[in-house]
């Protein structure tokens, strides 16, 4: 990233932000927070044929208003009103849309057909909803959140008490009045368009003690009474506070997570501004006051600009105000004014003290992993982001290793002749998705085991055929590899056996196969492993003993590879071409408090393993009785895949926590 993308004046970026935002973050006045910017530097496609997010649009745009508030109450530009006029319509035709009086659009896109969420699959593709009568050439999104209104409530109140003129006012009475009583003169209840439950406005609580949530709801209906002078709304509010006691409590009695809470946390800075505004009820004030100095307590030391402008404006008298103001600043300045969504790996640099995953110190912006969705509220303790799909499987052609296939957890993909450098995507994907990937001897021969069975390219994977592994019902497949020796034999590994295609040459590659486990032992549990060799090697986990075949021999039963009692087997059982006789297996322990995964080692071909307790004890107590950090060194996180590297011997692991290798 380039190093000086954030060095330019607060009033340019401002500029620069507000061109950006009425040329590519702009539905007539609506915000779509993420958008898919043209190569050409085009205009963005902002119809259902593009991919503008609008998932959380009335949030951002709600926001945007309250923006436009303060930029009035500064400048007195008539402009503003004007301008900010749009951004009201936009959010009014959030409500319109969906035909429902009340019933909020979370967006909404130009045109007909399907959106991206419904070209993708999305679990929300049934949420999207085509408009009606004036509004029938706009595609929206529906199932609607309790932030969903949280946020549009705020907006259109400070925009109502800082900024509107009279029309505004008007427009904002009859919106607020419909939107907030959808849910508070329906208990609270807030639903889909096909009448089912969304969510409760509240969610779930002991009914007496308040929380964050509970300060959304008062915010929004002392607001709506404010707004609209319908007493329902203030009687619903008094109800409110008497059954949380608002009034009674010394201090707010919600525990707050340090470092964490960003999201409840700016809607509830943003109601107390304008409750600070509208309540007069001393008692009230004080308690609200209270909310507000356990919300800075905890989020104080993060430099989050728009919580520390929030609290100073409102305790004019904090004592270490001018830190506080300084580090907003910060975080402003620290603010690049482009963003290119790459992977952020902040966890992996030695320059950044981590504790409890988090960085010690808030990050400056331009190396914070927060996109478009969150980056001005987000918290900038945040190590990683904008990390791609997991590649979950890569395969090296023995012919030449500078040729890779990587392939993703969604089933694509991806070719490198370059050693890793660049990739291309492969247009044609096997015809099931794919859940592991291997080559051959051959740069043009790949081969991937799928959700349905095992397919084999010959084109380099421009080409795909199903091979004809004899699969029972109910078997899925795992693996497939091919002979070193021999790249027209093929052993195709499942959850249930292995198979071995027998060589009919190349153009009739994995046509036939043999069943190489059908005589082991009954188990409820199996996990297998073969050796390429020939002849070949077959391990068999059954129920965590280990079986060996080699050959036309018979079973030869092994040693216990797991933890009796303390661990629980993991799915994967390691072998090596270099090294046949080695094993490797992988336990997850948790015991008293201590959480790891364990790889237990065999170097007899399964026999016998490095798994006995006194040597475990041994290890840990040592430790202890030193003082050191018990996981030190371990493979700490959910362990998600183990491999073996075999020039090398290097084991690596794919874990919840990032990739880790043991040398030893």
């Amino acid at each position: 990233m380039d190093e000086d993308i954030w060095r330019v004046p607060l009033y340019k970026k401002a500029e620069i932000f507000e061109r950006n935002i009425l040329k590519n973050h702009w539905i007539d006045g609506l915000y779509p927070s993420i958008v898919e910017i043209p190569l050409d530097g085009g205009p963005v496609d902002q119809t259902t044929s593009g991919y503008s997010n609008v998932a959380h649009s009335v949030c951002w745009t709600a926001n945007y208003l309250a923006g436009q508030a303060y930029r009035y109450a500064f400048t007195k530009d008539e402009r503003v009103r004007r301008h900010a006029d749009r951004v009201l319509n936009a959010m009014i035709r959030c409500l319109k849309v969906t035909g429902v009086r009340g019933l909020q659009a979370r967006g909404y896109v130009f045109g007909h057909g399907e959106s991206y969420e419904e070209r993708e699959g999305s679990p929300h593709a049934k949420d999207w909803h085509q408009g009606r009568g004036r509004y029938s050439n706009l595609r929206w999104r529906g199932d609607p959140s309790h932030h969903n209104y949280s946020d549009a409530i705020h907006g259109y109140a400070a925009y109502y008490d800082i900024a509107a003129d009279e029309r505004q006012k008007e427009k904002i009475r009859r919106a607020v009045h419909d939107l907030v009583g959808y849910w508070a003169f329906n208990n609270g209840i807030i639903r889909r368009l096909d009448g089912s439950v969304s969510t409760h406005i509240l969610g779930l609580t002991d009914g007496k003690t308040p929380n964050l949530r509970v300060i959304m709801a008062a915010a929004g209906l002392k607001a709506a009474h404010h707004i609209t002078g319908d007493r329902r709304f203030a009687e619903l509010y008094e109800d409110l506070v008497e059954q949380y006691g608002f009034r009674r409590w010394e201090a707010f009695p919600q525990r707050l997570r340090k470092r964490y809470g960003h999201d409840d946390a700016e809607h509830v800075f943003g109601h107390l501004d304008n409750l600070f505004r509208q309540e007069k009820d001393e008692e009230l004030l004080g308690f609200y006051r209270k909310v507000l100095d356990a919300l800075w307590e905890n989020h104080k030391d993060d430099r989050q600009s728009l919580f520390t402008y929030v609290y100073v404006s409102l305790t004019p008298d904090y004592p270490e105000k001018e830190r506080a103001l300084k580090e907003a600043l910060w975080t402003l300045q620290t603010w690049p004014i482009r963003r290119v969504f790459r992977p952020r790996m902040n966890s992996i640099r030695t320059d950044i003290e981590i504790v409890d995953g988090k960085a010690s110190r808030p990050l400056p912006m331009y190396e914070s992993p927060w996109d478009n969705e969150y980056q001005w509220k987000g918290s900038l303790y945040q190590l990683d982001g904008w990390l791609s799909r997991t590649v979950v499987s890569v395969a090296v052609p023995w012919e030449d290793p500078m040729v890779l296939y990587a392939l993703e957890e969604n089933g694509d993909v991806y070719k490198s002749v370059d050693g890793g450098s660049t990739w291309r995507f492969t247009p044609v994907r096997p015809p099931s998705r794919a859940i592991s990937l291997s080559s051959s001897r051959s740069i043009r021969i790949l081969l991937a085991a799928c959700e349905d069975g095992f397919y084999g390219s010959t084109t380099a994977g421009y080409r795909w055929e199903r091979l004809r592994v004899p699969l029972c019902r109910g078997e899925n497949p795992v693996s497939i590899v091919s002979s070193p020796s021999n790249p027209n034999v093929l052993y195709a590994v499942t959850d249930r056996a292995v198979y071995q295609s027998i060589d009919d040459g190349e153009r009739y590659l994995g046509r036939r196969w043999a069943c190489l486990t059908d005589d082991l032992p009954p188990s409820e549990h199996k996990i297998f492993t073969v050796v390429p060799k020939d002849p070949p090697i077959v391990y068999a986990m059954l129920d965590s003993v280990v079986y060996r075949r080699c050959g036309d021999s018979g079973w030869r039963r092994g040693g216990f590879a797991g933890l009796p009692e303390y661990g629980k087997q993991l799915p994967w059982l390691i072998s090596s071409l270099s090294r046949p006789d080695t094993l490797y297996s992988a336990v997850k322990v948790a015991y008293e408090g201590l959480s790891l995964n364990l790889v237990f080692r065999s170097d007899d071909g399964g026999m016998s393993w490095n798994n006995k307790l006194p040597r475990l004890y041994q290890r840990y107590v040592a430790r202890y009785e030193a003082g050191e950090d018990l996981t030190k060194g371990e493979l700490i996180g959910d362990l998600l895949g183990l491999a073996l590297h075999e020039p090398s011997g290097c084991l690596v692991a794919a874990t919840s926590q990032g990739m880790m290798r043991s040398e030893d």
